[in-house]
C-alpha cells in the first residue's frame, strides 16, 4: 500500500471519529442498535446512491451485489469487498479512493465525506442495518 494511500485512510478514519461522537454514547447503552442506526442513517444512502445501479441482483457487476452484508463478506471476482474492522484490506475502501487498479464508482470518486463513512462503517465491524435488504 502506498504512502499516499495509508495517509488518505488514516485522515479519513480521523474525520470520521468526529462524526460519531453522539452514537458512542448510545453505543455504551445498545452496541448493537447503534451499529444497525449508522448503518440505516450514513451508509445505506451512499450504498443505495452510489452503488446499487451496479451492484445489484440483476447487474451484479464484479459479481457482487450490495444488497446484502454476506454478499459483501463473500465478495466478487477480487475476493472479499468488505474486510470487518480492516478498511485497508477491504476492496470497498481501497477503490474508493482510486488510487489502484480498481477505481469506484467509475468516473468522478465519491465526496470525501462518503468515503469517510464507509471507512468508519468497515472499520466498525459493517454491522447492517433494517433499511437495505434483498427482496
Amino acid at each position: 500500500m502506498t504512502r499516499q494511500l495509508k495517509r488518505t485512510i488514516g485522515i479519513a478514519s480521523f474525520i470520521a471519529a468526529g462524526l460519531t461522537g453522539t452514537e458512542r454514547l448510545t453505543a455504551a447503552a445498545d452496541p448493537a442498535k447503534s451499529a444497525a442506526g449508522f448503518f440505516d442513517k450514513r451508509v445505506e444512502p451512499v450504498l443505495r446512491r452510489r452503488c446499487l445501479g451496479c451492484h445489484n441482483e440483476e447487474l451484479k457487476n464484479g459479481n457482487i451485489s450490495f444488497l446484502d452484508r454476506d454478499s459483501l463478506l463473500r465478495g466478487g471476482n477480487r475476493g472479499p469487498a468488505v474486510v470487518p474492522g480492516n478498511p485497508e484490506a477491504s476492496i470497498l475502501i481501497l477503490s474508493l479512493t482510486h488510487k489502484g487498479e480498481l477505481r469506484m464508482p467509475p468516473g468522478e470518486k465519491l465526496p470525501a465525506k462518503q468515503v469517510t463513512i464507509l471507512t468508519e462503517w468497515v472499520r466498525r465491524g459493517a454491522a447492517w442495518g433494517t433499511k437495505l435488504r434483498r427482496k
